[in-house]
């Protein structure tokens, strides 16, 4: 048999070809590095998927949506327990059935694809991560309103009252599941961890950035991000308003499938689709800033013969991150069209509102001095509101 050779221009060949594909993969990652680095710099919004991993399994999954240029951010709750057509599965199932800890790519795009927007990076942080995590920033800060006990497992215990949290008692936090909690209150708890650990990471940005810590903190978790890349992010959480979070979730009906208890989000997806669009364009609207910044207070009244409607409504205005502090039925049943009254006496934030449910019918109020008025806007839904939007 011949022996195996190489000539000189079978050589050189395999060089070039070295060449190119080494220059194709740093200009893969230097695209990806610069592609951040140009969202944290100038005017475009940052999406991270922030997944709080326990037992192989997302115990939190919170989109943070971030504009470096103005320091604004929100994050909207993705609960494991979102049910969906997984046609990879060909089945019905929770979206976390996704969820490989090695490979996280087609939970997150099932995610990007649930909320209708880009999702392309995430942040991972397992219990052994997270509690590194706090222990390098030196704690969390919480409050919690009544004392937290289970035997678990894994076992909880938590007083109550505003507390600086060490890494092993964040992880507990995480991991708590009440087994008669209101709905609503475990989205919430999820939030104000994600909440309080973006406050830390923005006071402590400075000092993260140092030679000596930042390799721990990027050992802690898992990313897709590069190494400059997760070092700009963390530099640029600095800007962040953690106190002023948009926080909001997706909401919807449970329903027994297969054993299994899945939410079904509100309308097939297009209520959190709308909400996701709505937070955008608030992020990035420069202008009224006494907008943005408050969280506004609705009432709503139904206006209709229709059972629960208002109730229905809440539901949605509080999707998108409003405090609805009322909810009764308005002083006739036969209003044929729904309007807003604004007693915020704003405009804009008037139209935010009216916007929610597609109302073209804006009317002044009473003001800031209606001492009758028991929140900002007021809600009467009448026969033209179907349960979703106002017909045009």
């Amino acid at each position: 048999m011949k022996p195996f050779s190489l000539d000189r221009s079978s050589i050189l060949l395999f060089v070039i070809i070295a060449f190119v594909a080494g220059a194709l993969i740093f200009l893969g990652i230097s695209l990806r590095s610069d592609e951040v680095d140009e969202a944290v710099k100038v005017d475009r919004i940052l999406n991270v998927l922030v997944i709080v991993e326990l037992e192989g399994k997302p115990a939190a999954a919170e989109l943070f949506l971030f504009y470096p240029s103005t320091g604004k951010g929100a994050i909207l709750d993705v609960p494991a327990e979102t049910g969906l057509i997984i046609k990879s599965l060909n089945r019905v199932d929770r979206i976390d059935a996704l969820y490989d800890p090695r490979r996280p790519k087609a939970y997150v795009e099932e995610v990007a694809r649930v909320l209708s927007a880009a999702v392309p990076y995430y942040l991972i942080l397992d219990a052994k991560g997270l509690a590194g995590t706090v222990d390098l920033l030196e704690g969390l800060e919480l409050f919690i309103a009544q004392p937290i006990e289970s035997s678990g497992p894994p076992p909880v215990r938590l007083p109550s009252g505003a507390l600086v949290v060490d890494g092993d008692k964040a992880v507990q936090f995480a991991s708590y599941r009440g087994e008669e909690e209101a709905e609503g209150e475990a989205p919430a708890r999820r939030q104000k961890l994600t909440q309080a650990l973006f406050r830390r990471l923005g006071q402590k940005a400075s000092w993260l950035a140092e030679p000596t810590v930042f390799p721990v903190f990027q050992r802690a978790l898992r990313t897709n991000l590069s190494t400059d890349a997760l070092r700009r992010f963390a530099q640029e959480l600095g800007r962040l308003d953690a106190d002023r979070l948009v926080q909001q979730r997706i909401t919807g009906v449970y329903r027994e499938v297969d054993g299994k208890r899945l939410l079904f989000p509100h309308y097939d997806g297009e209520l959190v689709r709308d909400i996701v669009k709505q937070t955008l364009n608030a992020l990035s609207n420069s202008g009224g800033a006494d907008v943005a910044d408050k969280i506004f207070t609705v009432e709503i009244l139904n206006g209709t013969p229709s059972k629960g409607l208002a109730k229905r409504t809440a539901e949605i205005f509080q999707s998108f991150g409003y405090d609805v502090v009322s909810v009764g039925n308005a002083d006739r049943e036969d209003y044929a069209s729904t309007v807003v009254l604004d007693r915020f006496a704003n405009a804009e934030a008037a139209g935010n509102v009216a916007d929610v449910i597609r109302c073209r019918n804006v009317s002044p109020g009473g003001g800031q001095g209606d001492a009758a008025a028991v929140a900002d806007f007021t809600v009467i839904l009448g026969n033209d509101f179907n349960g979703r939007y106002c017909a045009n």
